[in-house]
């Protein structure tokens, strides 16, 4: 197996996504911050994994400390935003990961599976890479019952549940 840490970019591999980031995310970091509740369960999803990617990483918010982690992000508006002394990260999309099977202990993935091409794809990848794996996402299926988007913004969670996955479709083997 060889070092995920020498791994170089692979442009071939990005997805539209990055064009969008590219666009819409100039100066992301300078106004999204991590949530700690969040951040705490993520890093006990990741237990005690001890190389971790982080797919879809954005400026890196998440990212635990204390960790050989790499980072995987297509847009490099996003990857310009990462901040000094952070960790290596690849220019690459969930969907084509270039890294040898098994080649980390976790795999992270916050707020991006709907940024992907192919969810299925993508989730092989990610089993591909690593024994476990750990995504945050929002299910539109809950969402769209909340008060507000019910009531005065469902057009909000009628575009949204055309993008992103269910609840049920990530958590059920097959789908």
């Amino acid at each position: 197996m060889s070092n995920p840490l020498t791994v170089s970019p692979s442009p071939a591999s990005l997805t539209g996504t990055a064009a969008v980031y590219d666009r819409i995310g100039i100066g992301y970091s300078a106004v999204r911050r991590p949530d700690p509740r969040w951040a705490a369960l993520i890093h006990s999803a990741l237990g005690d994994a001890r190389t971790v990617l982080n797919v879809g990483a954005g400026s890196g918010a998440y990212e635990p400390a204390g960790v050989a982690l790499v980072a995987v992000e297509p847009s490099q508006e996003m990857r310009s935003q990462r901040p000094p002394g952070s960790a290596p990260c690849v220019a690459a999309g969930a969907e084509r990961l270039p890294f040898d099977d098994q080649s980390f202990d976790a795999v992270m993935a916050v707020l991006t599976v709907h940024h992907w091409s192919d969810l299925e794809a993508g989730i092989a990848e990610l089993q591909r890479v690593a024994r476990r794996f750990a995504i945050v996402t929002y299910d539109m299926d809950v969402q769209g019952d909340f008060w507000f988007t019910r009531d005065y913004v469902p057009e909000i969670a009628d575009a949204e549940r055309a993008r992103r996955p269910s609840g049920s479709t990530l958590t059920s083997p097959g789908s």
